[in-house]
């Protein structure tokens, strides 16, 4: 693996490339990201340490690039999703979440309401707000 690549160039070449589309095709982003197993990008968790970081970086640099782009009236909306009820979900899931999973359709409403509605994130189901602030009020 090469370790001397410059990790800067790469988010500074998206963000440019990005306000240029941006600013041509619209005026909302959204983004969503799943929770998975065990909250990553919002929660540190022991043993997802790769996937972790990854998560966080994305919620930064999304949440970082909100503020950027509020200054020209263009909305992000980070999109924070549960176990959804599609098939590839619960295939992927069976036997290892016991929690049960929530009807696509109703998650496709909260994600149009939250783009809508210039959200600057979006839990679904909502339960897992609560999940998320207790996680960092009681790491």
């Amino acid at each position: 693996m090469n370790h001397s690549q410059d990790w800067c160039s790469l988010p500074s070449t998206d963000k440019q490339q990005l306000c240029s589309f941006l600013s041509k095709c619209g005026s909302c982003l959204l983004l969503f990201s799943t929770l998975s197993f065990a909250f990553p990008g919002k929660i540190p968790t022991p043993f997802t340490t790769s996937y972790s970081a990854a998560k966080f970086a994305l919620d930064g640099f999304f949440s970082s690039l909100r503020h950027e782009l509020s200054m020209q009236n263009i909305s992000v909306t980070l999109c924070i999703l549960g176990l959804i009820n599609t098939e590839w979900a619960l295939e992927s899931t069976r036997g290892k979440v016991s929690l049960p999973a929530s009807p696509a359709p109703d998650a496709a409403l909260a994600i149009i309401q939250g783009g809508a509605m210039c959200a600057m994130e979006v839990y679904y189901p909502g339960w897992l707000y609560s999940v998320c602030c207790l996680g960092v009020l009681f790491p």
